[in-house]
């Protein structure tokens, strides 16, 4: 994705953002340059918990499951862009929602969530809070599943 299509995005004012891809890797390093230009980028992956893009060999603590990364950004009172790769099965976890909708609401903190995944059924509840955005790939590979 261009970075010009990533800053749009970001301008939109939206919270939390659903980035569909078939690359994820491919989408995280098209986010390197904003970490250049001084934007804090966290990216969380499973089992590995959450890190700073330009430092990824240093774990934030307490940040492995779901629950602790989604607690710790609620928490967290400083700006930042939070890349959540393959969190869609997680939000299949009801406890996560309410928590979710904490961070949607805050109005202190520029906080942004970015749900880094293939095509996937969002839970209700968020729908109005959340930007959906697909890359063409994937856009066309939906497409051709709902025809089929």
């Amino acid at each position: 994705m261009q970075q010009e299509n990533l800053e749009k995005i970001l301008q939109t004012g939206y919270k939390l953002i659903a980035l569909e891809t078939n690359n994820p890797e491919q989408t995280i390093n098209d986010f390197r340059p904003l970490g250049r230009e001084g934007k804090a980028i966290y990216i969380w992956e499973k089992g590995i918990g959450l890190y700073r893009m330009e430092a990824s060999h240093i774990k934030i603590p307490n940040t492995t499951s779901p629950e602790m990364v989604i607690n710790h950004i609620r928490q967290s009172k400083l700006f930042g862009i939070y890349l959540l790769v393959g969190f869609s099965t997680e939000l299949k976890d009801r406890n996560l929602i309410p928590v979710l909708d904490q961070i949607i609401q805050q109005k202190k903190g520029n906080k942004t969530i970015i749900l880094v995944d293939h095509y996937f059924e969002y839970p209700h509840k968020i729908m109005g809070n959340l930007l959906i955005t697909q890359e063409p790939d994937v856009k066309a590979e939906h497409e051709l599943n709902q025809i089929a």
